[in-house]
């Protein structure tokens, strides 16, 4: 095999650099997403260590907006001895439509409220999609007051960007 010299190793880089700008300038400029997701939380179970209390969650959820479609989530609440609260779930759509694509969604979301009457904010991240959205990306934001308690419906706002990749 010839050994590749400075000029042509040049111009491989440059082809490939150009090949990655052109995959990026196909997926077209991010749409915004914003809606409202509204919940139900249960708990499945819990355990202290120390003074803190961990929580094993599971919600039903209602989306309008953006993502429209139902969820399930399976997620960990932690009340932290200072009266901090800090969530992380997996959200699992089995059919949701965004922008008129149809398919299934999941998504990571994690937050936190100060103590137990503040309202939530926190981060949602799109993980991974089938059907029509299998090749949709996003993130962004959540927040809201919440469920008022176990088993009553919540009402979270959320807001972020979206894209299909090419």
């Amino acid at each position: 095999m010839k050994k590749l010299t400075k000029t042509s190793l040049a111009l491989l880089t440059v082809v490939v650099l150009l090949s990655a700008l052109l995959m990026s300038a196909q997926a077209g400029p991010p749409t915004t997403a914003e809606g409202l997701w509204q919940y139900q939380p249960f708990i499945e179970s819990a355990r202290m260590a120390g003074c803190n209390t961990f929580l094993d969650t599971f919600e039903n959820g209602m989306w309008t907006g953006t993502f429209v479609g139902t969820s399930t989530e399976d997620g960990k609440v932690v009340v932290h001895c200072s009266g901090f609260w800090s969530f992380n779930a997996i959200v699992t759509f089995s059919e949701v439509t965004v922008e008129g694509h149809s398919g299934t969604l999941v998504m990571s979301v994690e937050g936190s409220a100060p103590d137990a009457v503040s309202d939530w904010h926190g981060r949602w991240v799109i993980l991974r999609g089938t059907d029509e959205l299998a090749t949709l990306r996003g993130q962004g934001t959540w927040w809201g007051p919440g469920a008022p308690d176990v088993g009553l419906w919540g009402d979270i706002y959320y807001g972020g960007n979206i894209h299909f990749e090419p």
